[in-house]
């Protein structure tokens, strides 16, 4: 997958973000790597079966239907 592919790449950039020494070309290509990455999740997300709820887990981007505001 992408995000096995550009982990060392996106690893060394945000080294490169935090001192300040990127160029503005890498930071758009950060960018689309990312937007690509965020397509396959989602595309990845979908295959997957609803999970139900069993407790209060401790996952952080996990959505259950009665977390939602309707």
């Amino acid at each position: 997958m992408l995000l096995a592919h550009e982990q060392w790449r996106l690893e060394q950039l945000s080294y490169d973000v935090a001192r300040r020494r990127c160029t503005a070309r890498q930071c758009c290509e950060a960018a689309a790597v990312l937007e690509r990455l965020s397509a396959g999740l989602r595309e990845y997300a979908a295959s997957l079966p609803f999970e139900q709820r069993s407790g209060h887990g401790t996952d952080p981007f996990a959505m259950w239907e009665d977390d939602r505001d309707d």
